[in-house]
């Protein structure tokens, strides 16, 4: 049997950042995201017991095996290596193979979807049972703690969850607490109509990003803890306005996030963004990079009979522009038919070759 699943990316359109050690820890944080018809998969064929590990990004067009989890590369897709290590026994063969919607580096949290879609997958394939919030945490985990890249858990949260969320983090020990937003239908196909997510073709390094901001967090009066703390204001205030339904107050909010967002420090900032917004500006009432910022996609939401000007706009300049469809479902599992052995026996020998 395959056994496969999909996670959706999300948007975070305030207060991404706070969800990250060490201010989620030391203030407290809130973040608001909501995930889009977009999805990364992974499906999972257990082999027979001593055929090894075969693993396939077919996105990256890169491929490894080995006899065992022990002799991979260890210099070859590392990070679906990780969670090989982790989840599955060291007397098991499986092979894995990933895909993605989206462009690699594009701020729309792909690792975090990535992390949680292989979790579901090896939980189908091994008959593990486990919650949303569960499958969350634990990709978090192995993204954190066993490749030790820096960043705070919305992106596996909103991946596993779906939807609009509000995730708190709780002062004191940085935990999760993941709070549902109803948002009325009026706002949310409002929000669905007039949002774009456009990518110029700028890819950003989120590790390196966090870095920077962990360096200027530790100096003396840094301004990265003002803008820390006006980033979970956006968020708090983020969540009254969807459950209000006031598009002018989350407009707002995503304004404020934005600016702040680019005060933490200067690499979260873009050259090709700002001129980007510039152009855009008489077209948008709001904007906001997605993720830690550098490059990747940036949320516009367009004046009322703008948005189809935007896109010209946008495509004109070279970019790549993205309709918005809300996802609801959060990750997803299911199981499927076998691989012709034909087919599967051509994979494992390309992942050997």
């Amino acid at each position: 049997m395959l056994y496969h699943a999909r996670a959706p990316v999300r948007v975070d359109p305030a207060g991404g950042g706070t969800d990250a050690p060490p201010f989620c820890v030391d203030y407290g944080g809130d973040v608001v995201n909501f995930t889009i018809q977009r999805h990364v998969f992974a499906s999972v064929c257990r082999l027979e017991k001593g055929s090894g590990i075969a693993l396939i990004a077919q996105d990256l067009d890169e491929s490894v095996g080995a006899d065992s989890i022990e002799s991979l590369p260890p210099d070859k897709l590392t990070f679906l290596q990780a969670f090989i290590r982790r989840l599955v026994p060291a007397d098991e063969s499986v092979l894995l193979i990933t895909q993605s919607d989206i462009p690699a580096s594009s701020g729309m949290g792909g690792s975090g979807a990535l992390g949680v879609a292989v979790v579901a997958a090896l939980d189908r394939a091994f008959k593990v049972e486990r919650s949303p919030y569960e499958t969350a945490s634990l990709a978090n985990d192995i993204e954190r703690i066993d490749l030790g890249q820096a960043g705070g858990d919305q992106d596996s949260m909103g991946a596993a969850l779906g939807g609009f969320n509000h995730l708190e983090y709780r002062q004191g020990d940085g935990k999760t607490i993941a709070h549902r937003v109803d948002v009325e239908d009026g706002l949310r196909l409002t929000i669905e109509r007039d949002s774009l997510l456009i990518y110029t073709g700028e890819a950003h390094l989120s590790g390196s990003i966090h870095e920077d901001i962990k360096a200027s967090y530790a100096q003396e009066n840094s301004p990265t803890v003002a803008a820390m703390q006006e980033l979970r204001t956006s968020a708090r205030e983020m969540v009254r306005a969807l459950q209000e339904g006031s598009l002018d107050s989350y407009t707002a909010c995503m304004n404020r996030a934005c600016d702040n967002l680019y005060r933490l420090h200067p690499s979260c900032d873009s050259d090709s963004h700002q001129e980007l917004c510039k152009e855009l500006d008489p077209y948008i009432l709001s904007r906001k990079t997605c993720g830690a910022g550098g490059g990747g996609f940036i949320l516009v939401h367009a004046n009322p009979g703008c948005r189809f000007e935007c896109k010209q706009r946008a495509e004109a300049r070279g970019a790549l522009v993205w309709p918005v469809t809300i996802d609801f479902a959060g990750v997803r599992s299911w199981e499927g038919a076998p691989l012709d052995p034909e087919e599967l026996e051509s994979m494992l020998h390309s992942c050997r070759a």
